[in-house]
């Protein structure tokens, strides 16, 4: 992550996650092989139990959920922003040439145009410019017939569909720069909810359990006092 320039939040908040699974793994290898697994501890309330034990994996899968899909909108809106850092721009015009729908197995279909812009040819990805997704290259063509115009920024030392992007407020880089920073905090905000969920949680369902010698101390005595 250092090599890569990663923001220092992510660092800690994965160098925390790592961390803590190591030290869980450290917990449950420190019975030695053979050792008999401790008889289950008596409950006061299975019903309570049961459902805090299933709010605890829920949240569990949430905590997950928003760490993964967090990382990886992260990452794409990151990727953006140093991809177009620092390169220089103009604002300009692409006229649509030819517009392609191209099916994919996964997710939807690759939308794209070849066009111009200042008279010499170029690429465009679609998917920013539309608001909309096409079924068919009929219903694309009828909704971005040749000579269409696109105002765009153009960025003259990049390759391929890079070079042009749709005009917008902030510029790309910018607007990814937001867009990665807004991911960024608010899953560390999803985090740190969830972490004190999970905290709660874990302390009611604890209490859930009776001590062991008060149960066999009551089961001994039996409903008339002692045996």
């Amino acid at each position: 992550m250092l090599v890569f320039k990663f923001p220092k939040p992510m660092i800690v908040v994965f160098a925390a996650f790592i961390l803590i699974g190591t030290a869980l793994s450290t917990v449950m290898k420190s019975r030695p092989v053979g050792t008999p697994a401790p008889p289950p501890r008596p409950v006061s309330n299975p019903l309570v139990f049961k459902i805090l034990s299933i709010a605890l994996a829920l949240s569990s899968l949430v905590t997950f959920c928003i760490l993964l899909f967090g990382f990886v909108s992260f990452m794409n809106s990151w990727e953006r922003w140093h991809q177009y850092e620092g390169h220089p721009y103009q604002q300009a015009e692409f006229v649509v040439t030819k517009a392609y729908f191209q099916k994919h197995n996964r997710g939807g279909p690759y939308l794209y145009a070849s066009g111009t812009v200042n008279g010499d040819k170029e690429w465009m990805s679609l998917g920013p410019y539309l608001h909309y997704v096409p079924r068919s290259q009929e219903e694309l063509d009828a909704g971005l017939a040749a000579g269409t115009v696109i105002p765009i920024y153009f960025f003259p030392d990049m390759k391929g569909r890079a070079r042009v992007q749709v005009l917008s407020d902030p510029p790309p880089a910018e607007a990814s720069r937001r867009a990665a920073m807004r991911t960024l905090n608010s899953s560390l905000i999803g985090l740190a909810v969830m972490a004190g969920i999970l905290f709660l949680l874990v302390l009611l369902r604890r209490s859930c359990y009776t001590d062991m010698e008060t149960s066999f101390q009551q089961a001994s005595t039996g409903p008339g006092g002692l045996t």
